[in-house]
């Protein structure tokens, strides 16, 4: 699947009453070995900031992504756990980077003035959150990509 693709996926299951992180994490099922129900129940309380304006359910479903293809499951492994915490802290930064150095829900919501990913011009964004949420597939999508030729 294309990044466009899977911008378009994320933005169209938002428009159908999901969250951010719901929206994220179904635009990567494929990857994930996941069903559509289990997707949508992980991510349920991620929207909203976890429902308090902490990190923006677009990043969270994104960690998400991240971590169930580089999991830490082993135990006292703790490489592999360094691992994971850097790819997590290395999106969470690229994220940010591209919203004004923001990560909490109630500050992005607040900010007017969000710019996303070339993909959200591509897709004529309007609407703040589906700006993030498809930035945030973007991003990670461009990340993976990384990660792979590394």
């Amino acid at each position: 699947m294309t990044k466009l693709e899977r911008c378009r996926k994320a933005m169209d299951y938002h428009h159908k009453g999901f969250n951010c992180a719901q929206s994220v994490l179904e635009a990567y099922r494929d990857m994930l070995g996941l069903s559509e129900q289990q997707c949508r129940a992980i991510a349920t309380g991620m929207g909203g900031g976890f429902r308090v304006g902490n990190i923006c359910g677009a990043a969270s479903g994104a960690v998400l992504v991240l971590g169930m293809l580089h999991p830490h499951d082993t135990e006292n492994d703790p490489a592999r756990k360094a691992y994971t915490a850097k790819l997590t802290k290395e999106f969470l930064s690229r994220f940010s980077g591209q919203f004004h150095n923001l990560i909490n829900c109630h500050d992005l919501l607040r900010d007017g003035d969000l710019h996303g990913t070339p993909e959200t011009e591509e897709l004529e964004i309007k609407q703040h959150c589906d700006r993030l949420i498809v930035s945030s597939v973007a991003l990670l999508y461009d990340y993976l990509e990384e990660l792979k030729e590394g």
